[in-house]
Formats: structure tokens, sequence, C-alpha cells
């Protein structure tokens, strides 16, 4: 009797054993399995994000100094602390869907309607300091990891100074393009200040939409302009005694004559030589502290002008500067302008 019941201990005893030791690790798993599929499949999500981005980078830009001259830079990870200076730049930051990468921004009190809720959130240089722009020593202690801007930021040494010193201290930099070129801007300069930003970014897929969605209306002011002589166009800002005149070379000019127009004039012309070359239409560039109306009246107002086709038909334009010189994402609205003015088109 004593050896039977020695003997069903002992079994009980083995098989208790042998269940714990099968079943330890597996309760383990489905721990860590229940772990992951909840709360935690977020968290895998995350971890193959980041991984995804620690594949991407290091990735090398070239971007533009002083000297007006490409040099390369490789930026090692996403930048996450950025100071912008100019609308055009923190407007495509925020169509790029990164304002949380933005530190500061300069020389910009207002965006697109689209993008003021998240422009609301951002602080401004002008909440810290009088002068409107980035001067090297207060940026130098919001340790950025970059810096956007234009030529001029950089250009002076009272305010950023050359990329160089940004670059020595692993700060990375981007310089507008067209505010390098002036006087060979392009809309392609355009895009592809939204394709270099969204390299630095890690963020091609939504230029390219933004992209194509600018293409699609200026493709529809090439169809409207087939088979048509081109319309003489003027897009000028009127200082005094002459205009700033804004020519084929120019950001508005070759989106212009992209869209079928011929951008007339060069900088500096007087009252006498837009008499002289007679433009059908006149697209009068002003800030946007100048009503539209008061844009107009200097043309339609100007004696000298009573004689010219644009004046006498009705046909002067207001255009917003920033519509005009390194519009960015406003872009499209510059293109949109220009269908409206030139063929009628509602877009």
């Amino acid at each position: 009797m004593k050896k039977r019941i020695l003997a069903t201990l002992l079994a009980l005893s083995m098989l208790l054993s042998v269940t714990a030791c099968s079943s330890s690790p597996q309760t383990s798993s489905q721990l860590e399995s229940v772990s992951s599929s909840e709360p935690a499949g977020l968290d895998a999500s995350s971890q193959e994000a980041s991984q995804d981005e620690s594949d991407y980078y290091p990735v090398t830009v070239e971007v533009y100094n002083n000297a007006r001259e490409l040099v390369p830079y490789t930026f090692e990870k996403c930048p996450e602390k950025t100071l912008v200076y100019g609308r055009n730049n923190v407007e495509i930051l925020l169509a790029l869907g990164l304002g949380d990468k933005i530190e500061m921004v300069a020389d910009c009190s207002s965006v697109l309607p689209e993008y003021a809720e998240e422009f609301a959130k951002l602080d401004l240089l002008k909440n810290h300091q009088d002068v409107g722009y980035f001067v090297k020593e207060y940026a130098l202690s919001l340790e950025p990891d970059m810096v956007i801007g234009w030529y001029s930021l950089f250009n002076m040494e009272d305010r950023m100074g050359d990329v160089d010193f940004w670059h020595d201290r692993g700060i990375g930099t981007y310089t507008t393009i067209n505010s390098v070129l002036r006087g060979d801007e392009s809309l392609e300069n355009e895009y592809q200040d939204i394709r270099n930003l969204a390299k630095i970014y890690n963020r091609q897929e939504k230029a390219e939409e933004i992209i194509a969605d600018i293409q699609q209306y200026v493709d529809q002011g090439k169809q409207a302009a087939e088979g048509k002589e081109p319309q003489r166009i003027l897009i000028a800002e009127k200082w005094e005694g002459e205009y700033d005149i804004y020519h084929a070379k120019t950001a508005a000019g070759d989106i212009a004559a992209q869209m079928g127009a011929e951008p007339l004039g060069q900088a500096g012309w007087t009252d006498e030589e837009i008499v002289d070359a007679n433009p059908e239409a006149i697209f009068a560039v002003h800030v946007s502290s100048v009503p539209d109306e008061e844009a107009i009246a200097l043309y339609t107002e100007n004696p000298a002008l009573a004689s010219v086709d644009a004046v006498k038909n009705g046909r002067i334009y207001p255009v917003e500067y920033s519509l005009a010189y390194a519009p960015g994402v406003r872009t499209k609205d510059t293109v949109k302008l220009f269908l409206k003015s030139l063929y009628g088109i509602e877009a």
C-alpha cells in the first residue's frame, strides 16, 4: 500500500514538473504576444517607421553657399529643431506636414488659411526681438540643427553669415533657389525647393503630390494657349519714377511664359518704355499692405499710360508680392491667377 501511494505521488510530481517546463516559455510567449498586439501594436508600428528612417539617413543634398555655388551637405538624421526664415519656406514645411520640426519662424506673420492652425502653434522671432531676421548669436542660442532662409539671410555677416559657419558646426542649411539665382529664376526652381526640402525631411511622396497639383493648372494654361498668339504682358512693381519688371527670367515671368504668355521688359523700365511696349495686360505687383485698388490705380490714374492697351481695356490685374517672388506652394495661386486673367478659366 505504501509503495502504491509512493508511486502515485512520484507520478504526480513528474507530471507537474513536465507541465511547468512546457508551459513556462509558452506563457511568456503569450504574454509578449498580448503585449505587442494591443497598446504595443502602436509601438511596433513606430519601431517600423523608426527603422525606415534609420535606413533612409544619412542623405546628402546640394545647397547653395554665399558664393552662389552648390555644395554638398549630408544630413545624418531628420532635422528636429529648424529655424525658418520667409513665408515661402514656412508654408512648404507646413504643406509637407513638418510643423513639429520647426523651432522658430522669422519674416512670416501669416500663412495660407489651410496652414493657419499649425502656424498658430509656432514660436515667432518677433515675440523675442525687434529685428525681423535671425542673427548669428541668437540663432546659436536656440541650438538648431537646421536653418532655412533666403540668400539675403546668409549673405550678411550681421545676420547669419556664410553657410560654411553652420555646416562646420554640424547644422544643416537650405537657401531658397530663386533667392540665389536672381535674374535667372524659374518655375522649376520652385518645384526644386519643394523636392529638396522633402528629401531632407524624408517627405518625397507628399512633395510630388504638391507639385503634380500645381502642374495640372500649368498644363491647363498651355492647352488654352495652343494655336493662339502669345499675349504680350507686363508684370511690374511700381517704384519711385520707374518699375521693377518681372521678366521671363523671374519666377512669375517664367510661370506666365510656360502658360503661353510673352512677358515683356527688363529691370528699371519707365512710363515711356511701357508705352512703347504697349502690353495687352499688366499685372501690378504689390506688397500685402497695399490694397489691390491702390495697386491698380498706379496705372489707371497715370496720364502717361493712358494710351496703353492694357489700361484702355481695363486689363490691370493686382498680384501680391508673395505670388510673384519665391511663391513656394503659393505657386498654385499664381498659376490660377494667370489662368483666369489670360484665358478666363476659373480653377
